[in-house]
């Protein structure tokens, strides 16, 4: 079962130990933005969510977390 984006997001900020409002600043985007992406009430834009790949292959994330995330 593929994971959900909500979960990607909290195992890429698990993974650099980094709190969401330091994940936000990274991508660029406000705090709530990615307060409402962890918490499924939105969803990334298909620009926000290459961004969000481009920023995991620059931190060095796990590829299996790259990839879910290309799946979600």
């Amino acid at each position: 079962m593929p994971m959900r984006l909500d979960e990607i997001l909290r195992k890429i900020r698990k993974e650099l130990n980094i709190s969401q409002e330091q994940f936000a600043r990274d991508l660029n985007v406000s705090f709530t933005t990615l307060n409402r992406w962890e918490n499924s009430r939105t969803t990334p834009s298909r620009l926000a969510k290459m961004r969000i790949i481009d920023y995991c292959n620059e931190k060095g994330i796990s590829k299996e977390i790259i990839a879910a995330l290309e799946q979600a």
